[in-house]
């Protein structure tokens, strides 16, 4: 059988910058606390946990004076806040092109525009852009979620990072059909774009794909429905998961991983598919 491995896997750059940060602060000063996970990847969260990370699900549990890191999805402007009433000692790991999107969105506020995101409402990324707006942003994820008549003149849209690029497009036609003036900000990651551009394409060569991710990871959601359209697919988070079954009557399979998931787990999938096959 031949299996193909994509040639971005692994962490991308923010993944990647978000924990090698906080490695190092565990290393150096112990115990530090975290709103929600600092990455969607169980393994990698469960990891750090043994490292003296503590996950918390409100800020008010964190005691006052202590180490704490914003996660690479960002925090709500209220939570940065209060962590900065609380005199928390404040490791910023947003990513940076998470960042970029904080910026423009202030920006856009400033100059009078009523902003929508595309994006999924429940993820933290979303919601930490979405608390910059004030009462002038809405959340679409569907562009049949979108009104008729819109409630400015003036509209801008950005994006969730790693939404999928085939809903934003849709949104956007919806927007730009019902407003006079629509500003529309592709704040989509390069990273994650180029992600899918190579799942796609291996898709396209082999009969089954195995996507490497964890299940709460929005941009390997979004690679395993971008696949699944073009070939057989599943998802599993680590190696124990592949089953003998998927692999019977197959010759070639692809491997491909979300940007959150280690690149060693990556490579256990592989040698774990390979292992299978032998083994037939």
């Amino acid at each position: 059988m031949e299996i193909t491995i994509a040639r971005s896997t692994g962490f991308c750059s923010g993944v990647r910058r978000a924990i090698s940060g906080l490695e190092r602060v565990l290393e150096e000063k112990g115990k530090t606390y975290c709103l929600g996970e600092i990455i969607h990847n169980p393994q990698v969260v469960e990891r750090l946990k043994g490292l003296g990370m503590v996950v918390v699900k409100n800020i008010g549990e964190v005691p006052e004076g202590s180490r704490f890191i914003i996660r690479s999805h960002g925090l709500p402007k209220e939570d940065v806040s209060e962590a900065e009433k609380r005199n928390l000692e404040i490791y910023d790991f947003t990513c940076p092109k998470v960042k970029k999107t904080h910026t423009l969105v202030k920006d856009l506020m400033t100059r009078g525009y009523r902003c929508y995101i595309a994006g999924n409402p429940e993820h933290p990324e979303v919601k930490a852009v979405l608390s910059l707006t004030g009462t002038k942003g809405t959340v679409v994820e569907n562009e049949k979620d979108i009104p008729i008549t819109l409630p400015s003149d003036r509209i801008a849209l950005v994006v969730q990072t790693t939404f999928n690029p085939g809903q934003f497009l849709n949104i956007a036609d919806r927007i730009i059909l019902l407003s006079k003036k629509t500003l529309v900000c592709n704040t989509l990651c390069e990273e994650t774009i180029k992600r899918q551009k190579e799942a796609k394409e291996i898709a396209d060569m082999v009969d089954l794909v195995v996507v490497v991710g964890g299940r709460g990871s929005s941009n390997t959601k979004t690679l395993y429905q971008i696949v699944r359209e073009r070939a057989e697919a599943v998802q599993v988070e680590t190696p124990e998961e592949l089953k003998r079954e998927w692999f019977q009557g197959v010759n070639s399979v692809g491997v491909t991983s979300g940007a959150s998931t280690p690149e060693r787990t990556v490579r256990l999938v592989a040698d774990a598919i390979r292992s299978i096959v032998r083994t037939h």
